[in-house]
This record gives C-alpha cells, sequence and structure tokens, in this order.
C-alpha cells in the first residue's frame, strides 16, 4: 500500500484536528482543577496533604542510600 501523499491529503483533517482540541480545551475550562476536587470531598486539610505526598519530592538523597 502506498504512502499517502500531501496532495492526498484533504483540508478537513486539519479542521477536524482543531475542532477536537477545541472541545478538549472547552472541557478542561469546565473542570474544576483537582484541588478543588479533592477538597470538595476530602476537605482542605486532607487534599492538601494529599496533593503533597503525590508531588513532593521522593528522590533518594545520598544520606538514604548510605543509611
Amino acid at each position: 500500500m502506498p504512502a499517502a501523499t500531501h496532495s492526498d491529503q484533504t483540508p478537513r483533517g486539519g479542521v477536524l484536528l482543531l475542532e477536537h482540541c477545541a472541545a478538549i480545551d472547552r472541557l478542561e475550562a469546565a473542570r474544576p482543577h483537582a484541588y478543588a476536587r479533592l477538597e470538595d470531598e476530602l476537605g482542605g486539610r486532607l487534599a492538601r496533604l494529599l496533593l503533597g505526598a503525590l508531588t513532593g519530592d521522593h528522590r533518594l538523597s545520598v544520606r538514604d542510600l548510605l543509611g
């Protein structure tokens, strides 16, 4: 099967891609941030603790390796 060349492509593909990107942007704008959703479900204190644990620096230090 020969590869599609530039002349075989229609502008419709680009239009659909832009429409899909715009739809994703609209969904993201309408959805609250993760912290706000967690705060609603768990409360502010637990949401901060959970996000801190998830986003914290979990690299091992030299001190941890040498024990």
